[in-house]
């Protein structure tokens, strides 16, 4: 992948994910919705609730990613060290954000009918110096070229999808071939487009099941004439018959 595309990493943050206990549905929807904004999806690492896995891992995507977003351990619990964590590899003190927390305030009473906040949920809103509040409604918390996410699905999801069209870049161009013929066929073909065309990432993914092709091929860059060409490339490398369907350009 061209290394000036921007980038993102994404930290799933939960004990109870490497436990098997709940099973991650915010990385696979963060993969498409970031290929969707045009951005390159480098890493997802899963973490312990523990903030010096978190600090680390921060630390190190942080230098070498455009953007790293986590998910999970921003809640009231013991458990949710991850903002504190974020703070920490940043070398930024906690401070209580005044907006957040007026919005706190405002969605416990609305919840639950009372005024009297608990200092746990007071406490979401002890928040790295300088984070920004991004992507209206309840907001996710960005500082530096970090955005943190909840770990409920349907508040991660709400809240990257409110926050991503700021981010957005030059789409994807994806061509798709799918193949009657058995990698051991291509392999040669593929090595030798994948020479010519470096600035296209090129992946084969065969299939042993009951579906009608054996291999499906994807080429993909930015740049929709050098994905033509090289989908011209590999069909002319190709046996006639090879191909039984495609997609893309």
């Amino acid at each position: 992948m061209d290394r000036d595309i921007p980038s993102a990493a994404l930290l799933v943050v939960g004990t109870e994910v490497l436990t098997a206990k709940v099973q991650d549905e915010n990385g696979p929807y963060a993969a498409r919705a970031l290929r969707d904004a045009g951005l390159w999806l480098a890493t997802v690492c899963t973490l312990p609730d523990q903030v010096d896995a978190i600090v680390e891992a921060v630390d190190r995507e942080r230098r070498r990613r455009t953007w790293v977003f986590t998910s999970g351990g921003i809640g009231p619990t013991h458990d949710d060290v991850t903002v504190a964590a974020v703070a920490r590899a940043l070398g930024r003190p906690l401070r209580r954000h005044p907006e957040l927390e007026a919005i706190l305030r405002e969605g416990h009473e609305r919840w639950t009918g009372s005024r009297e906040v608990p200092e746990p949920v007071l406490r979401m809103a002890d928040v790295p110096e300088g984070t920004r509040l991004a992507g209206g409604g309840f907001p996710c918390l960005q500082v530096e070229n970090v955005v943190m996410l909840p770990g409920v699905p349907q508040f991660f999801r709400a809240q990257l999808e409110r926050f991503l069209p700021a981010l957005a870049e030059p789409p994807f161009r994806l061509a798709i071939l799918f193949l009657g013929l058995g990698e051991d066929r291509i392999a040669e073909a593929l090595e030798e487009v994948a020479r010519a065309y470096p600035d296209v990432d090129i992946g084969s993914y065969p299939r042993f099941d009951e579906a009608d092709h054996r291999v499906k091929v994807t080429l993909e860059c930015k740049d929709v004439a050098r994905v033509g060409a090289a989908r011209e490339a590999l069909l002319a490398r190709l046996p006639p018959g090879a191909v039984l369907r495609s997609e893309g350009p």
